[in-house]
């Protein structure tokens, strides 16, 4: 492989959460870190050389922000995913997070219902609740293999009661690491159009696909569908800029886009920092060979993971997630009180994972292990998950 994932890096000097932030979230620091969603692995060498390029003009004023920059996002989805958008449609955001809730406030008003599916990124019941409105829960399901399909039955139900204004996507699915499949899409979103609900797509994972899936971005599905959904999305994840707090929002209705960017304006949160602008367009134009390496070290650390499960971990059950750099596995079976797990994993096993609670009710009992890391730290955290189990 041309670059190296597997390389150690030391972090404690970049002020990084993962690390840093672990005592204060998991009351001990003596832990290994496999929580919150970024990357132990460096960007791409092309990004730094144009965030480099930054450096060295050694001016850190506000930026303009080029034709270009909108360019290089549309020509990416073209080039990926086959889906035509016109760069006009795009808007940058500070952040998918922030423009959830910026879209719950503008579609909705207070106390309508939203929809979500669960169990879901916390953020997405957190946009709800923190605005006043009211969360209405489509709950996966799961089978004994740990595989998740949508109920689809419990949706229309949901929808056709005329009460839910919004419907909140994951698309692929964050924790349970679903790629929704352009059926399964067409039916969620042909029931939105029928029940004249809006959509709200957060696409974020949509690069990091595993090898035998094929992420569809919902607006591609029909022009019908489009029209309803305003989609979220951005390179952070794929590409461990994170940090850089940046995204785009696409927008089929250009009043909306309209009515987005007042708001935006009226915060003073429009303009990019100076170098999520150059990293963004060189990750897009530049960064796909980097990109299809780190998937296949990403599918790789799943396929330990799951080889470790098997074979030492019986009773602790994960499906392999089709897209995503996250597991999600069931500690349900292991003999410990669900409401102690998170604990035992904190002070047994001192490995850091986000608790399954905290993506919904559903979600009791699970952790989400994040692989996005050198091989040698998802085989540290699975030895000492099997040590701490086998000391039960």
């Amino acid at each position: 492989m041309k670059y190296n994932f597997n390389e150690k890096i030391d972090r404690s000097k970049n002020h990084s959460a993962k690390w840093e932030e672990m005592e204060m979230k998991f009351g001990r620091k003596d832990l290994t870190p496999m929580w919150v969603a970024d990357m132990d692995i460096k960007a791409a060498p092309e990004i730094v050389e144009a965030m480099k390029e930054k450096v060295e003009q050694e001016i850190f004023g506000y930026v303009y922000r080029p034709t270009s920059y909108y360019e290089s996002a549309a020509k990416w989805i073209e080039k990926r995913f086959g889906y035509t958008i016109s760069p006009n449609s795009l808007i940058h955001s500070p952040g998918v997070v922030p423009s959830m809730s910026i879209l719950v406030k503008m579609l909705t008003k207070p106390n309508d219902k939203i929809l979500i599916q669960t169990p879901v990124y916390p953020p997405f019941a957190s946009s709800v609740k923190d605005n006043g409105r009211t969360l209405v829960e489509n709950k996966l399901i799961k089978d004994e293999k740990g595989y998740y399909t949508v109920d689809f039955k419990d949706l229309e139900e949901k929808l056709s009661s005329g009460e839910i204004s919004l419907f909140i996507l994951c698309s692929p699915h964050n924790p349970v690491g679903r790629v929704w499949t352009k059926d399964e899409l067409k039916k969620m979103g042909d029931l939105c159009v029928k029940y004249n609900v809006r959509i709200v797509a957060d696409e974020i994972w949509r690069d990091l696909i595993m090898p035998g899936h094929k992420h569809t971005p919902l607006g591609s599905v029909s022009k019908e569908i489009e029209d309803i959904t305003i989609t979220l999305f951005s390179p952070t994840k794929t590409f461990n800029l994170a940090g850089l707090q940046a995204s785009f929002a696409t927008f089929p209705r250009e009043e909306e886009r309209k009515a987005f960017d007042t708001i935006l304006g009226q915060m003073d949160v429009k303009r990019n920092n100076p170098f999520s602008l150059v990293a963004f367009q060189a990750a897009y134009e530049k960064c796909e060979d980097w990109l299809s390496e780190l998937i296949e070290h990403i599918n790789g650390n799943f396929d330990y993971v799951m080889d470790f499960i098997e074979k030492r971990l019986p009773n602790v059950k994960v499906y392999k997630p089709e897209g995503t750099y996250l597991m999600w596995l069931d500690f349900n079976n292991v003999g410990i009180p669900q409401d102690k797990i998170q604990d035992f994993l904190i002070n047994e096993a001192r490995v850091a994972m986000n608790d399954g609670g905290s993506f919904g009710e559903n979600g009791k009992g699970f952790g989400r292990l994040n692989v996005a890391c050198p091989r040698y730290m998802v085989e540290e955290a699975m030895e000492k998950i099997e040590k701490a189990i086998k000391n039960l």
